[in-house]
């Protein structure tokens, strides 16, 4: 296939524009980094929060609905570094957690980022609603976290399950 001199202009115009592109990209001065600590503290600066693991229950319950008497316990994680969060059974396989630090809150998002199993999650200031019904291999909970984090002022996340690299 032979290109002709009509043909080449096109192609000039484009290489033009690509190197006019990266050239602006590389005379904008580096970002600095910011550590995830951070971030996450001024993010949870923007969530709401609850005085109490209960009233987070409570809040939540008005949103999406907790059983009155759930019919399973929370899934405790282990004592993480010190750091240790209140839990609550919201609905079969949801569960309300509640941190009092900042430290514990921080322990316990690096936990469910980490999972190597597939969960939904809200999180607030100081708190967190997981969903761990396809982790476990269940049917859906059919509670709608995205309405409760837009509700409550939470971010909503799904972690696919991939767990560390």
């Amino acid at each position: 296939m032979m290109i002709t001199r009509k043909g080449m202009a096109p192609i000039a115009a484009i290489w033009v524009v690509v190197g006019l592109s990266s050239c602006a990209v590389n005379s904008q001065p580096a970002a600095a980094p910011q550590q995830t600590t951070t971030t996450q503290t001024a993010a949870a600066l923007q969530h709401s929060e609850f005085a109490s693991l209960d009233s987070a229950r409570q809040a939540v319950a008005r949103v999406i609905g907790c059983d009155d008497k759930p019919k399973t316990d929370p899934i405790i994680n282990p004592d993480l570094a010190g750091f240790t969060a209140e839990y609550l059974v919201c609905a079969n396989r949801v569960q309300v957690v509640w941190f009092k630090t900042e430290e514990a809150k921080n322990a316990e998002h690096q936990l469910h980022s980490d999972s190597a199993q597939p969960l939904t999650i809200v999180e607030g200031g100081n708190w967190m609603v997981v969903d761990m019904s396809e982790a476990l291999n269940e049917p859906p909970s059919g509670k709608d976290l995205r309405a409760l984090a837009q509700e409550l002022g939470g971010n909503f996340r799904y972690v696919s399950g991939v767990g560390p690299s």
